[in-house]
């Protein structure tokens, strides 16, 4: 089964998958915290929009009057025929808009003055003299009232816009009424409304003409300037002062236009201000929403599975399983554990017929080797005393060597089912028991002379290699207890067994008189030796090297690998038999 990716917990899965759950509710919540931010920024439009429209609606009237006072000029024919009544009428006319004029004036097509009155602001009498006047001159190309920007202040640092309005005699452009106003009346902004928004004129060159409500520093840069002024839209940007304005613009006729902007700074503030405490509402959700889930998982799903662990790891110990009560479990965990609990038992039961089984296995292979065991030392017993009955010594000691090698199968079986190790022996204990036997074949009288010295290695090894192991041994320390130390000679007879890596290493030594190889002193005399043909066989058996010298008595070194591919102990007597059988002995 492939693994799935991403968290190896439960509880982290769960969590994993309430985000991405919660990915949508997010990006909902993300749309709709935007729509407020730029809703609470639409307000701050709204609320220019509304300044644009009062500032425009106030010029436009002032424009209105402008235009309503020189149209009334201009209709009066009277006072282009009488000069001292045109003054005296411009003059109290002057008196009367004394803070909303600063010069008024009649003139003819070349634009002479026939009449004019002027405050004390307007004394420069040359103001409206001559033809190059630009208010003279778009008033006669457009023949309809204009309003142009003075480009320098009074004397008085006033600021001042002409007017001016087209007199036709018929359809014959005849004259100009015109008129110059002060700026200051013209905007007609209070202090508290000068303090909220700033606002400029715009001539129809596209001059900006300021107000005592404008400010240069609220103005955007030149190149934003240039794209606003060329609108007709609202327009949010950073004026020169790095504080966000927003800027409108309308239309106030006579080819002057109005442009308002008002400072953004504390409605984008407080527009952020909405947008980031939506989004740490949505995180706090969030966070809450994860905190329920783990706290939930926890207790539905992460304890009961500890339990039901904690419970698995105590029956794999031996306890019964019991994860417990099923009160407030899941469905689905209460199916688990009814699962586990039914096939637990089951496996214990199991189990239980397997540890009766194999118990009654082992007393079995048990008892097969211990009458295997009693079986040899019987056939032992019958060939040692068949052995006393014959006179020949030649016979006799082939009766005694036959007993020998049982006794040795016999010594084997017995440590199999003593031990309680079927499969392998444990070396030490048998070669001490097994050459023991082999001593004791001399009898109490010579017992003292030969000395036996056996060092063998903390080795167990497989009842398959100790089968013709224990009949090489048998075969060599039972010659040299025979043959060695004849008329009563006093000697040593050594065993050495040794694990070098992988490989068994055996070696056999006596100091007696020695005796060359293959051959042995009998009571009637020196003959071939079966034992050492036997010896070989068995060695190809182990896969072993067998190496026989004559140095100072008899020496056998029998180097084995440790590992093997027979089954068990009876293969190897049956194979140790099939040598016999063949008469390798």
């Amino acid at each position: 089964m492939r693994r799935l990716p991403g968290p190896r917990s439960l509880r982290a899965r769960l969590v994993a998958l309430l985000l991405l759950g919660a990915v949508p509710l997010a990006a909902v919540a993300a749309v709709v915290a935007w729509q407020n931010y730029n809703a609470a920024l639409g307000r701050t439009d709204e609320q220019t929009l509304l300044l644009e429209q009062a500032a425009s609606a106030g010029h436009r009237a002032a424009i209105e009057e402008v235009e309503r006072t020189l149209s009334a000029i201009a209709r009066s024919a009277d006072l282009r025929a009488d000069q001292p009544l045109c003054d005296r009428l411009l003059n109290d006319a002057l008196r009367l808009r004394s803070n909303r004029y600063v010069v008024l004036a009649v003139t003819d097509a070349g634009g002479q003055p026939l009449c004019e009155a002027a405050g004390s602001e307007g004394a420069r009498v040359g103001i409206l003299a001559g033809s190059g006047r630009e208010w003279f001159q778009m008033a006669r190309d457009t023949q309809r009232f204009t309003v142009v920007a003075e480009r320098t202040p009074s004397p008085a640092g006033a600021i001042l816009v002409d007017a001016a309005y087209p007199i036709f005699g018929g359809k014959r452009f005849i004259g100009v009424a015109a008129a110059t106003v002060r700026v200051d009346w013209f905007s007609g902004l209070s202090p508290e409304d000068a303090a909220a928004y700033r606002v400029w004129l715009v001539d129809p060159d596209g001059a900006l003409i300021p107000t005592p409500a404008s400010s240069g520093v609220a103005l955007p840069p030149p190149r934003k300037l240039h794209a606003l002024l060329a609108s007709t839209s609202l327009m949010t940007t950073r004026a020169t002062s790095r504080r966000p304005h927003t800027y409108a613009i309308a239309d106030l006729g006579g080819g002057l236009r109005v442009l308002v902007g008002r400072d953004a700074s504390q409605g984008v503030a407080a527009a952020r201000q909405i947008l980031f405490e939506r989004i740490a509402e949505l995180g706090l959700l969030l966070l809450l929403g994860l905190a329920a889930v783990a706290f939930g998982a926890k207790l539905a799903l992460v304890e009961p599975l500890q339990r039901l662990t904690r419970a698995v790891a105590r029956w794999r110990g031996g306890d019964r399983f019991d994860p417990g009560g099923f009160d407030g479990l899941p469905t689905e965990l209460q199916g688990l554990c009814t699962a586990l609990a039914t096939a637990t038992e089951a496996l214990s039961e199991r189990e239980e017929q397997l540890r009766r089984a194999l118990e009654k296995q082992e007393l079995l292979a048990q008892e097969i080797h211990h009458r295997v065991k009693n079986n040899l030392q019987v056939v032992a017993s019958l060939l040692n005393l068949q052995a006393a009955r014959i006179r020949q010594p030649e016979s006799r000691a082939e009766f005694q060597s036959a007993r020998d090698r049982v006794r040795a199968l016999a010594t084997l079986h017995r440590h199999l089912y003593l031990h309680g190790e079927m499969q392998t022996i444990a070396m030490p204990s048998f070669l001490q028991e097994l050459c023991g036997q082999l001593l004791q074949a001399l009898g109490p009288a010579d017992a003292g002379r030969i000395r036996l010295n056996i060092q063998a290695a903390n080795l167990s090894i497989a009842s398959d290699r100790a089968v013709p192991l224990a009949l090489i041994v048998t075969e060599t320390v039972g010659n040299a207890v025979k043959y060695a130390f004849p008329a009563g000679r006093s000697g040593n007879i050594s065993v050495e067994l040794t694990s070098e890596g992988n490989r068994l290493r055996l070696v056999i030594q006596d100091d007696g008189v020695g005796l060359p190889v293959g051959s042995s002193e009998t009571e009637t005399g020196i003959r071939d030796g079966i034992g050492l043909q036997l010896v070989r066989g068995l060695a190809r058996q182990l896969g072993a090297t067998l190496t026989v010298s004559e140095a100072a008595g008899t020496r056998y070194e029998l180097v084995m690998p440790l590992a093997t591919d027979e089954p068990d102990a009876a293969v190897a007597e049956g194979k140790a038999a099939e040598l016999l059988g063949q008469g390798a002995v």
